[in-house]
């Protein structure tokens, strides 16, 4: 007696009931990975803020530089908390790659730059300055375009500018100023240190916007770490906040110009008083 094989119906339907286990299963893959990527950028975030609190706790208050090789202040050198990539092993004869270079710069360079800076003993890991939700890429660099460090500290903190803070002390309320943001910057790696945002001592305007881009890599919302060492997840309140991170990477602009999502479809009132409320630098009343 013949074995009966599958008919062409019995076929179909096992594909169609595949096909069908595979559309339920895939979307749950992809929230599973995306709360695990969630679950390690918190972390490193809030890694990043304890170091950088542990930093000043030993160093008298002062405050690492939120810059690439760090700035000078009144004749003295602040160091940065991370540093130029390097393009050996030798941190301390290494060729660094220009502020300004379009070269490739790989992983391992930018990781030689992270050991460098001043807030890596805190942490020695590089991974820490990475989300694996991260998918930035380089406008100058199509060899290997992806970005390696995922954060930025935002300028006022000891960076490169005369609204500047450089001591602890000068920051009020902690627990309430951002020292970490996840950063869209696509320019390069110089850039990419630190944060901007358009306060009125910075864009002469008398209200707050958006200047540098910050990232959004998890959803609808962003993680960030604070002066006190914790780090918290922010959900995004007006639609602009994230539409602006794709308009800028759409443009490919290396020029980000300041944006108060005025004349679009959703208001950005609520967002932009949130990372207000939260800059590191409070004018004195």
């Amino acid at each position: 007696m013949r074995k009966r094989g599958f008919t062409l119906i019995e076929l179909l339907v096992v594909i169609a009931i595949i096909a069908l286990l595979m559309a339920i299963i895939m979307p749950s893959l992809h929230l599973v990975k995306m709360k695990a990527a969630s679950i390690l950028c918190m972390t490193n975030v809030k890694n990043l803020a304890l170091g950088w609190y542990s930093y000043q706790e030993e160093n008298d208050g002062k405050m690492m530089a939120g810059r690439f090789d760090g700035v000078t202040v009144n004749g003295k050198t602040v160091p940065g908390w991370i540093n130029t990539p390097h393009t050996d092993e030798d941190n301390q004869s290494a060729t660094r790659l220009s502020p300004t270079s379009r070269n490739v710069v790989t992983d391992e360079d930018e990781i030689r730059g992270i050991m460098a800076g001043a807030l890596y003993p805190y942490l020695e890991s590089p991974g820490v300055f990475n989300c694996p939700a991260d998918k930035v890429k380089s406008l100058y660099d199509t060899v290997d375009p992806e970005k390696f460090v995922t954060y930025a500290i935002p300028v006022c903190l000891a960076g490169d500018t005369s609204y500047r803070i450089t001591k602890f002390s000068r920051i009020t309320s902690p627990s309430m100023r951002y020292n970490f943001v996840e950063t869209a910057e696509e320019r390069n790696f110089t850039m990419a240190a630190h944060w901007v945002f358009g306060v009125p001592e910075l864009t002469g305007r008398d209200d707050y916007v958006w200047w540098g881009p910050m990232a959004v890599n998890h959803g609808d919302a962003s993680i960030l770490g604070f002066c006190d060492g914790h780090a918290e997840v922010r959900k995004w309140q007006n639609p602009w906040t994230k539409e602006r991170v794709v308009k800028l990477s759409q443009q490919g602009t290396d020029t980000y110009a300041i944006d108060t999502a005025s004349g679009h479809t959703s208001d950005n009132s609520e967002d932009l008083a949130y990372m207000a409320k939260g800059w590191p630098y409070q004018r004195r009343k």
